[in-house]
């Protein structure tokens, strides 16, 4: 009896416990949405902050972003754990490092277990909405959980692995109008700074004639798959592709588009059989040279051609100013985002945050792209806030936040759960309280091909010590040194701190710990679906454009500090 009764009290005792927690809860929900019934999150894609002018001022490209800096809060250093799209965004929506998370590269998969912001702004009541612009973000890859929509255009065959700001707005200011009334997240995503730098009014770069004849003019350097139909009668034709770019001074010899022809079909014999064309194509084709194509029927058949191309080598006189402009067009698409949010009435209620998942070289250091880099170019990112009860004006200085800071920090400002992140909170910070202490971080660059190490960045502020296959060991002041010019460790005095001896001394072990991540991770082998999707993007040697690829990487070298070479290589 007296079992029976404890257990009922028990029961009883458990139950209230839980009513009182779900209680808890439910007014926590109520309370978030009272405080910011909207939130925005807003990535800009390969984001360099020395473009932008709220981090430098010279720049006049971006008269929003200023504006939202002067009437919010902005963090003057913050960093990504890795210059790569789609594990970023993975610790931007869990608050979780991509190591911890098991997310290392484009082509991983966020787990289903993970926690992301999109569940628990929905578990508080929340609407929920992602518009991405970059193919590596698509379903497949697991972002999309917790999102109700996830404007996804990639799923159905892309025509090419990226939209412009001008693509994915009209969808955004609909969803706005159509939920002004509830309480919602919404992701909003722009690539338009990313590779191959093409301007929405691009002019064309390459024309296709055919036995002499002109079929069109294309701009092939923006990697979108054209689909182009020839009549051809019988006998043998010639195919010709001439490149229209123009020859710039800072061209390198490998500069130029090059083409890639995917698909050839229309020729079939008299049972409607496919027949090959009566020569070999080559996968490469570089502009002003010709294909021929020979038709064996006594007709005139249609062949429909299928090809895509990317711009090599591109110079500074192409790449900074078609940068510059994108940036400005995202700029301009970001001020038709907060229009809606005036129009709909809710703009002064909606909390909105603005990063990006990581930089670009943009020539310096010799460095074009991101990925495989680990300088401040790669790896600072811009973070900004505005919404009611925070300040404005307000930079932080000289306190680094991290990718992974971001989601437990809008969540703090709202009263919500974190969950189990590994990111800390800054609210309190943005009100003159205490805010988070110092710390030490890692973040890394790798070659997708062989998901292999190619660089590693070890942080304890304000010093950063770098490790690359390519060099010897280097390290900066990051606070005073932002272009990273005054190599620390070539004075073995007292520019050369402890803090940077403390790093070289964990890099083994980090090296190790990072290499056997990525060697779990890849372990699972992708779908035909997923290895279709990441041929069409250019990865695993299937597709005309690498959108991550390591532009002006040299073969990498082994380490050239014997004392330091592990026994067995890694990585």
């Amino acid at each position: 009896m007296k079992r029976v009764v404890a257990s009922a009290m028990l029961f009883a005792l458990t139950a209230a416990v839980l009513f009182a927690l779900t209680g808890c809860d439910d007014l926590r929900a109520r309370r978030a949405r009272s405080r910011a019934p909207h939130v925005v999150l807003v990535s800009i894609d390969t984001l360099n902050v020395n473009h932008v002018s709220p981090y430098n001022p010279s720049v006049t490209t971006t008269p929003f972003l200023k504006r939202f800096a002067d009437h919010g809060v902005r963090f003057e250093h913050a960093y990504t754990h890795t210059p790569i799209t789609l594990p970023s965004h993975a610790s931007l929506m869990t608050g979780v490092s991509p190591p911890s998370l098991g997310v290392m590269a484009n082509g991983d998969r966020v787990p289903d277990a993970a926690l992301t912001l999109a569940e628990i702004f929905r578990a508080a009541g929340y609407r929920t909405s992602a518009f991405i612009s970059l193919g590596v973000l698509q379903e497949p890859y697991g972002l999309h959980q917790g999102f109700e929509i996830y404007n996804d255009p990639f799923a159905t065959g892309p025509v090419r692995w990226y939209r412009r700001a001008h693509e994915i707005i009209e969808p955004i200011e609909s969803w706005i109008g159509d939920h002004r009334d509830e309480p919602f997240f919404m992701w909003a995503h722009f690539s338009d700074p990313h590779e191959p730098y093409i301007v929405p009014d691009a002019a064309d770069d390459v024309e296709l004639t055919l036995d002499g004849e002109r079929v069109g003019a294309y701009v092939v350097a923006g990697a979108e798959h054209r689909q182009v139909s020839v009549e051809l009668s019988p006998g043998t034709h010639e195919l010709r592709w001439t490149s229209l770019w123009a020859s710039r001074d800072d061209d390198r010899p490998e500069t130029g588009v090059d083409l890639t022809l995917l698909t050839v079909d229309g020729l079939e014999d008299e049972d409607g059989a496919p027949l090959p064309p009566v020569v070999a194509l080559p996968v490469e084709l570089r502009p002003d040279l010709g294909v021929a194509l020979t038709n064996p029927t006594d007709e005139t058949v249609r062949v429909s051609l299928v090809f895509a191309g990317r711009l090599q080598r591109p110079p500074p006189s192409f790449v900074l100013p078609n940068y510059d402009e994108n940036i400005g067009h995202v700029d301009r698409h970001l001020q038709k985002l907060d229009d809606a949010l005036e129009a709909a009435g809710i703009r002064d209620d909606t909390l909105v945050v603005i990063v990006s998942d990581h930089g670009e070289g943009l020539f310096a250091h010799d460095i074009l792209g991101h990925a495989s880099h680990v300088y401040e170019d790669q790896l600072r990112i811009v973070w900004m806030m505005r919404g009611a009860g925070l300040p404005e004006g307000m930079v932080i200085r000289d306190r680094p936040g991290l990718m992974t800071d971001v989601a437990p920090t809008m969540l703090d400002i709202l009263g919500l759960h974190e969950g189990d992140m590994e990111g800390r909170s800054w609210s309190t910070c943005l009100t003159g309280g205490s805010c988070p202490e110092d710390r030490t971080w890692w973040s890394y660059g790798l070659n997708h091909s062989s998901r292999g190490l190619t660089g590693m960045a070890g942080y304890r502020w304000p010093y950063k010590w770098i490790w690359r296959r390519s060099f010897k060991r280097i390290a900066f002041d990051a606070s005073k040194d932002p272009h990273e010019e005054n190599d620390l460790l070539e004075n073995a005095g007292p520019d050369n701190p402890l803090p940077l001896k403390k790093a070289a001394e964990s890099f083994r072990a980090e090296r190790r710990r990072l290499s056997k991540v990525l060697a779990s991770s890849s372990a699972e082998a992708p779908s035909d679906e997923r290895q279709r999707l990441l041929e069409s993007l250019g990865y695993l040697g299937g597709g005309a454009s690498s959108p991550e690829a390591p532009d002006y990487e040299d073969d990498l070298e082994e380490e050239e500090s014997p004392p330091e070479k592990p026994k067995n290589k890694e990585g």
